[in-house]
């Protein structure tokens, strides 16, 4: 799968987030290793450290459902941001150095970053 298709995903799994405190949406698609996709949003809650992050959404749901390989995911925000620390760290402990697409979702532009990048000194 191409990494704009990926990225298409993510954005539909955007539309479903619930941020209504933040109102910052974010999606995330999780490829797995026999192509299936995996969504995530980010959910918000008042309670706000019960908060839960559209990557670690994405990522519990696969290896919940059995998924343990992956070839890539993708992050979708307004404005492309990275992953924060809690996601980069689970993102290293459960995907590995696969890469991680971050769009805005409007057009064609998109980074491909690799975790080791974005967290060189891991936790573990």
């Amino acid at each position: 799968m191409k990494a704009q298709e990926l990225i298409g995903y993510a954005v539909k799994a955007q539309g479903n987030s619930q941020s209504k405190y933040s109102n910052f949406p974010v999606g995330c698609a999780l490829l797995t290793d026999c192509n299936n996709v995996i969504l995530g949003c980010n959910i918000e809650s008042a309670a706000y450290p019960s908060t839960m992050c559209a990557e670690r959404v994405a990522i519990y749901s696969a290896l919940s459902m059995g998924f343990s390989k992956f070839r890539a995911i993708a992050i979708v925000s307004n404005i492309g941001a990275m992953p924060c620390g809690p996601c980069r760290q689970i993102i290293h402990e459960y995907l590995g150095n696969i890469p991680i697409y971050i769009s805005d979702g409007k057009g064609d532009d998109y980074d491909t970053e690799l975790i080791n990048n974005l967290l060189p000194h891991a936790f573990g």
